[in-house]
């Protein structure tokens, strides 16, 4: 991998890290307000919060993956097909268990699983290159 390849992923890891962060900071906000606060606008907005910097990632990562060179594009790709097939396995085998009494999972656990094994993916690309 390029140096200045190698600078704009870490650059992008950054940025994406301390979204991340208010991301997480916000969910437990919400969470919160969902759980311990009487119904009203301050409890709504509380609980919609999370969706400004879950759209932020979004952002972050298109715009990145515009800027990129091919090389770095294809891992992107590879990463967001390694993702989807992930979870469409996690969804497949989880629906069978839910049959069988385990709980409904809503769909932001699935969307957090697909982002863990995204960023995952983009740390082994930081980390070997490949």
């Amino acid at each position: 991998m390029q140096p200045e390849t190698r600078q704009a992923l870490i650059a992008w890891m950054r940025q994406f890290g301390v979204t991340l962060l208010i991301y997480l900071a916000m969910l437990a906000a919400s969470l919160w307000a969902l759980t311990s606060q009487a119904a009203g606008p301050t409890r709504t907005a509380l609980v919609v919060a999370p969706a400004l910097p879950g759209l932020a990632l979004i952002w972050l990562t298109v715009r990145w993956y515009r800027r990129c060179d091919e090389f770095i594009r294809l891992r992107v790709l590879q990463a967001a097909a390694v993702s989807a097939v992930a979870v469409a396995v996690f969804e497949l085998v989880y629906f069978f268990l839910e049959l069988l009494g385990l709980p409904r999972l809503s769909s932001a656990w699935i969307s957090n699983l697909i982002w863990a094994v995204f960023v995952i993916q983009m740390l082994w690309l930081v980390a070997t290159g490949k």
